[in-house]
């Protein structure tokens, strides 16, 4: 509220209105289910963490072949800080998003699983499908030295969840993680 004369100033000085009208029906449109659509992305993305985190080093079952170093998902990494921020009531699961990072134990674990992934590969974001992309590889590829000292992995994966099926979703990193596992045990 302090800003407001200010900020009503710019707006009213400096304002155009450049919105293409026909993407104004279209993002009317694509906004009459947004509730079901933003539940189904939180209640996949949930499950998927959970699996994933149930395979990483961090669940507390001992398994040898886990080659999942970390989850970087709100209910795993800051949830207190989280439960401040978020929207209530939320929609699905936890209402965490469909945006989550993962890291592996090696290089090698990190390639086979995003070799695997059944999902399309890209770095956009907010795609009504599933996304995975070498995030680090593709923001700092040529300064992946630099990225590593601030603790950020060359094989970090991040994945925007989309509005599949669960049981495919849930196949698809089940085979990814499985092809991880293997590249790990003989890397």
């Amino acid at each position: 509220m302090p800003f407001y004369d200010a900020l009503k100033n710019v707006l009213s000085t400096d304002f155009e209105d450049i919105y293409y009208p026909e993407d104004a029906v279209y993002m009317e449109r694509n906004s009459r289910d947004f509730r079901r659509r933003i539940k189904l992305v939180n209640d996949n993305a949930y499950d998927i963490t959970e699996y994933l985190f149930s395979r990483s080093i961090e669940s507390p079952t001992q398994d040898s072949s886990k080659v999942i170093k970390k989850v970087y998902y709100p209910r795993y990494v800051t949830p207190e800080i989280y439960e401040q921020a978020k929207r209530t009531p939320t929609l699905g699961k936890g209402g965490f998003g469909g945006l989550f990072s993962i890291t592996f134990t090696s290089l090698a674990a990190s390639k086979a699983f995003f070799d695997t992934i059944a999902c399309a590969k890209g770095p956009s974001l907010g795609t009504s499908f599933t996304l995975a992309s070498p995030y680090t590889l593709l923001a700092h590829y040529t300064e992946l030295d630099w990225a590593a000292q601030y603790g950020v992995d060359a094989g970090l994966v991040r994945i925007s969840v989309g509005q599949e099926d669960t049981d495919s979703l849930k196949e698809w990193f089940e085979e990814a993680v499985a092809a991880a596992e293997k590249a790990g045990a003989s890397a």
